[in-house]
């Protein structure tokens, strides 16, 4: 009998053996849950980088495309063949301009030739927002970008002309940059070039270059 109370005290674990062994599990544990919180918080940056991205991209895809018909109007290239403009879409401010962040810009929308109140056009940054103007007057503006998602920091603009015959071919450089709300370290920035369909009179160039 006193054999066997032996062998049982040999095969059994000790109290300090158990204390060890458990933390050893818990620090184990502990260093995995860490992983695990890492390795969420970083897809969780991959998803906010890719909607930030696609958010910039989409904006500037918008500028672009209402951009690219700027003081269009049907047989433009018959009517300006002398300065001024004789078309309701080149002969005022509203029709092309830049000031600081903002840019206006007119476009024939139905092709009648008469300037109505929806055919003036503009983006401009305001409050990290980038907006669209929809409106001549009263000025309507509408937000393209949500400040809660996606700040806008920076709006500019770049035109150059160059003569191309009788009349002046133009290109707007636009570029944005932008960060994650609350977040300076992540930022972003995104450019484009885009070329003016609706060419100028060399005589009225100067005033919209």
């Amino acid at each position: 009998m006193l054999a066997t109370m032996k062998a049982d005290r040999q095969s059994g674990e000790t109290l300090i053996g158990l204390v060890v062994g458990l933390g050893l599990g818990l620090l184990v544990l502990a260093a995995g849950t860490q992983m695990l919180a890492h390795q969420l918080r970083g897809h969780r940056w991959l998803l906010q980088d890719s909607h930030a991205h696609h958010d910039l991209h989409a904006a500037l895809s918008i500028i672009a495309r209402e951009l690219r018909q700027a003081q269009g109007t049907e047989y433009a290239w018959k009517l300006r063949t002398s300065a001024p403009c004789p078309d309701a879409f080149c002969d005022g401010a509203e029709d092309f301009s830049i000031s600081a962040d903002r840019i206006n810009f007119s476009m024939d929308r139905n092709h009648n030739g008469i300037q109505e109140n929806n055919e003036c056009l503009g983006f401009r940054l305001t409050g990290g927002e980038l907006k669209a103007r929809t409106s001549c007057a009263p000025e309507v503006w509408t937000s393209l970008t949500d400040v809660d998602s996606l700040k806008i920091t920076q709006l500019q603009w770049q035109v150059k002309c160059a003569p191309q015959g009788r009349l002046w071919q133009r290109w707007v450089t636009v570029s944005l940059s932008a960060q994650w709300p609350g977040d300076t370290s992540r930022q972003w920035q995104a450019s484009q070039t885009v070329t003016l369909r609706n060419a100028l009179p060399a005589l009225q160039a100067p005033a919209y270059c």
